[in-house]
């Protein structure tokens, strides 16, 4: 006759299965179902000073959680970024993804944290040599700088990781079955790239954000010598929104680049006196020869995508004429 297990036998077993999913869940393994409730939408904030630019993007999710790709505000206007968040209920942020190590893109990390913000994980992408941190003192990029925030996440026990080309970050399915993902296209270290040793610019994450039958590429301060590369690379970057690279200013990823992505809307993290100015005449003329819809933080304020299955929509803290 079998004999039922005792329930002492259950013990490991159940201590087990607990120890797996705690684990998994920290790990971002589940795929997570939506909640139709909670909108999924992308919100470039503008955390753009008067002369000053910087990235703070913020998704949030069907199933409630939000995530940042980049953490910054302009030297000019200090503090908005966390008063941003904070504005949008921001308890909670399942990832930051942090495209490369220019202030302007991470500057507020530390703050946000310090501010009561809850960050699960941190997504990074270091040089392969200091040289292209430290010759870009005082106004880009210090190694020293980098290294005290990695110790403070550290002290903090926040994982951070350097994903690989190919990586989903987030991935889940809604009660529609809408597959929303953030997935990494490409990032190079500066030393190891197909076009030899670049600048911290061209260290950015590359990152495709799609909802559905809808894909957003995110771009950090891509500049051009990578970006003619991608523009015949082996690379997927073919999207409906494309967020400019380095701010829309000189330097940025050539037109041919922009040919390639395809996109029909772009939205801009840049002062209003900055993309007026002759640095930002390039993908000025590009856009308006086009056609195509621009939107500019220091102009339309906090600017919201919103996703479902088929599409987007776009809304802005304020009406501008461009």
């Amino acid at each position: 006759m079998n004999r039922a297990p005792s329930p002492q036998s259950s013990i490991p077993f159940i201590v087990g299965l607990i120890v797996f999913i705690l684990v998994a869940a920290s790990a971002g393994w589940f795929v997570s179902s939506g909640n139709p409730s909670h909108p999924t939408r992308w919100i470039m904030l503008n955390v753009s000073g008067k002369d000053a630019q910087a990235d703070c993007h913020l998704l949030q999710f069907s199933d409630g959680s939000a995530a940042l790709i980049d953490a910054a505000d302009a030297w000019d206007a200090p503090g908005v970024a966390v008063a941003s968040l904070k504005k949008h209920g921001i308890t909670r942020l399942r990832l930051v993804m942090i495209s490369h190590f220019h202030l302007d893109h991470y500057g507020r990390l530390v703050d946000l944290i310090n501010a009561g913000i809850r960050v699960e994980r941190v997504a990074i992408n270091l040089p392969g040599d200091r040289r292209l941190a430290d010759r870009e003192i005082p106004w880009g990029c210090n190694w020293e700088h980098v290294q005290s925030v990695l110790s403070f996440l550290r002290e903090k026990n926040i994982p951070y990781f350097t994903p690989k080309a190919g990586d989903t970050l987030i991935q889940m399915t809604n009660a529609a079955g809408v597959v929303t993902k953030l997935e990494v296209v490409c990032l190079f270290d500066g030393i190891n790239t197909p076009i030899g040793e670049t600048d911290m610019n061209d260290t950015s994450i590359i990152a495709r954000f799609t909802h559905g039958k809808t894909r957003a590429l995110f771009t950090g301060d891509l500049n051009h010598p990578l970006g003619a590369y991608l523009a015949t690379g082996p690379f997927d970057i073919a999207a409906d929104i494309l967020k400019a690279p380095h701010h829309g200013t000189e330097g940025l990823a050539p037109n041919e680049f922009f040919d390639r992505v395809g996109a029909k809307v772009f939205l801009v993290p840049s002062p209003a006196g900055l993309w007026a100015s002759p640095r930002s005449k390039r993908p000025r003329d590009y856009y308006s020869e086009r056609k195509l819809p621009c939107y500019v933080n220091g102009l339309h304020g906090d600017v919201r995508v919103l996703f479902d299955g088929e599409g987007f929509r776009i809304e802005t803290e304020r009406d501008a004429n461009l």
